[in-house]
């Protein structure tokens, strides 16, 4: 149960990396295609450079918001990826641990299936020779 909701935890901080991602590939198409989209304009009047300039300075700022995002995502990736990881050995560990008491008690089943027949044998040779 802990390695499932690990593993859940873990696909959904995957998930987050590559949205963010994405909205970063997006933010920088935007800025270039701004970038240009400036040789293009004819007759361009300062409220147009004004209103241009802080366009770009929004999605610089949401590029640094998102890489920001993306780094703080990659280290609680990373942190998850150790957790899922240490979830995972403990899992294995048990399963040996069970493996093992189970062999054990496979061997003490048949060491008492033993004695019952050696005791059975005995008292019927001690019940055949009287």
């Amino acid at each position: 149960m802990e390695l499932t909701a690990e593993e859940a935890k873990l696909k959904a901080l995957v998930q987050e990396q590559l949205h963010l991602q994405t909205l970063l590939a997006e933010v920088s198409s935007e800025r270039s295609k701004l970038i240009s989209s400036l040789g293009s304009m004819p007759d361009l009047s300062g409220d147009d450079l004004r209103t241009l300039t802080a366009c770009g300075l929004r999605l610089r700022r949401n590029a640094e918001n998102l890489a920001q995002q993306l780094l703080k995502c990659g280290r609680e990736l990373a942190k998850q990826r150790k957790k899922y990881s240490e979830a995972k050995r403990r899992v294995r560990l048990l399963e040996e641990l069970k493996g093992r008491r189970f062999e054990e008690w496979k061997y003490e089943e048949a060491a008492l299936l033993e004695e019952l027949a050696s005791e059975s044998f005995l008292a019927n040779w001690n019940r055949d020779r009287i």
